[in-house]
């Protein structure tokens, strides 16, 4: 491409130089004319010709037939040269024997050394370029030299357009052109959950800021949370501090960087007075829970006993520790308790705790034993429950509350022995037991003689033996008459 503007270029110079050379030719031929027999050879350079095998400076006088020939080059300095064009612009061969000519023209042009120097190693090269060419250069935007690495273009050294790729200059003495470029590094921020902020091309010891979400929402009761930063590509990268969720490094070639997340778990245990624990915790962390093994929502009456948990993965106990591999969301499962209190003058059965819905067996003695003329028995209870009809003192009832019951009993009478006490009464209206006097016993029991004891009985309605002169039942509560002496 260079060749073919640099032709174009030389093309417009050589007809401007042919008009100067051709009327310095007619100039020179009118000022000096050659002898008969000589030819006048003169250039527009001062150059140097071999005439007949000699070096010779122009001007100069050529006799006929003699020959005089060109150098095809002439170095005026290490960077500028003058190169042979042509004799008259018609002759192109650099030597010639002079026949028939009376005034020869050596023409040359004047090239400049230009050298193009670039940290990108394809544009470097160095050429001679003819004065006058206007040089058209262009440089790629970008060079990517290996993974991770480019070449960014940055300016020319000179020119009519330096800070544009393509540029242009004209050639009128020596030239050293500098593509400047400057080389990046990619640093990447890589994660499998999310878009790393900050990945792009940097030069070496610009400083990066990558950024990252603090928490990352996997699903419900699943979370990732960010703890760190590491380095994983070729080139190792140091982070030099990391400020809330963004890592500070600086460049010192490709990096790979990516976050680090700790898995979460959301860990939810619940009991009858709301959570017993809430919140995140990492996975493989172990958590524990403690609930009451009964809650008491009723003194003596209603309360709530530990079943388990609505999780059969979990311990079936009111206190435990877990080891969190996922999320949990359990609740304690309690049961409704009522209290059963069995009330009896002689014994009962059956007090205490029972299930909602359960049933329970109360139970009282229901033949106690009694005295000579009655005897107590059971008929029933009475309480929180309408009347119970029960089976050899038992009595099964469904728990769906707080019960309280007594055992009643009825006294029964013995007729037999009653029998023989009616008649005794019948005849003194009063029974009298006569203990019998103790007999005399040695000298210190002499004090302690008691007299004859005579205990008077009587009974009440319903058989309840009262003594004489007591003036209510103290077994039923009736009130009794005054007996008469």
């Amino acid at each position: 491409m260079w060749a073919y503007l640099i032709q174009i270029r030389m093309i417009k110079s050589v007809t401007l130089i042919a008009v100067v050379t051709l009327t310095l030719l007619v100039l020179t031929s009118q000022a000096a004319s050659a002898d008969p027999g000589e030819v006048l050879i003169t250039s527009n350079y001062p150059v140097t010709l071999v005439y007949e095998g000699l070096p010779q400076r122009i001007p100069l006088k050529a006799a006929e037939g003699a020959t005089v020939c060109a150098p095809p080059v002439q170095y005026v300095d290490v960077d500028t040269r003058l190169r042979f064009v042509g004799w008259n612009w018609t002759i192109r061969d650099p030597c010639i024997t002079l026949k028939g000519i009376k005034a020869l023209v050596a023409v040359y042009r004047a090239e400049y050394l230009v050298v193009i120097d670039s940290e990108l190693e394809a544009l470097r090269r160095s050429l001679w370029i003819e004065e006058g060419t206007v040089l058209e250069l262009v440089a790629p935007q970008l060079h990517y030299e290996s993974e991770g690495v480019r070449l960014r273009f940055v300016r020319w050294s000179v020119g009519e357009y330096p800070f544009n790729a393509s540029n242009r200059i004209y050639v009128s003495r020596p030239l050293r052109i500098e593509a400047v470029y400057v080389r990046e590094y990619y640093v990447l921020g890589v994660s499998p959950y999310t878009a790393v902020n900050g990945s792009g091309w940097y030069r070496a010891g610009q400083t990066v800021l990558l950024s990252a979400p603090t928490e990352i929402q996997l699903s419900e009761g699943v979370r990732l949370v960010l703890k760190g930063w590491e380095s994983i590509g070729s080139v190792p990268a140091i982070v030099s501090r990391v400020v809330s969720n963004v890592a500070v490094l600086e460049v010192r070639g490709p990096h790979v960087i990516r976050p680090l997340y700790e898995v979460q778990y959301r860990v939810t245990f619940s009991g009858p007075r709301g959570a017993v624990y809430d919140g995140w915790v990492t996975a493989g962390e172990k958590v524990r829970v403690s609930v009451e093994g009964y809650v008491v929502l009723r003194e003596n009456e209603v309360r709530l006993r530990f079943a388990g948990w609505n999780d059969s993965a979990l311990p079936q106990q009111e206190s435990f520790e877990v080891e969190v591999r996922a999320p949990i969301r359990a609740e304690a499962v309690y049961v409704k308790q009522y209290y059963v209190e069995v009330r009896g003058r002689y014994g009962a059965g059956g007090t205490g705790w029972y299930d909602e819905g359960s049933e329970a067996t109360l139970t009282a003695v229901p033949n106690p034993p009694g005295n000579v003329f009655f005897r107590p028995k059971l008929v029933g209870f009475t309480g929180s429950l309408s009347s119970l009809e029960n089976k050899n003192g038992a009595v099964k009832v469904r728990v769906d509350g707080p019960i309280r019951v007594e055992a009643v009993y009825a006294t029964e009478p013995e007729w037999g022995n009653i029998g023989l006490l009616a008649a005794a009464v019948a005849g003194s209206g009063f029974l009298v037991l006569y203990r019998p006097k103790r007999k005399e016993g040695a000298a210190s029991e002499a004090k302690s003689r008691k007299r004859e004891d005579v205990i008077s009985l009587r009974l009440c309605s319903k058989g309840h033996e009262v003594p004489m002169d007591a003036s209510v039942c103290p077994e039923c509560g009736e009130v009794l008459r005054p007996v008469q002496s």
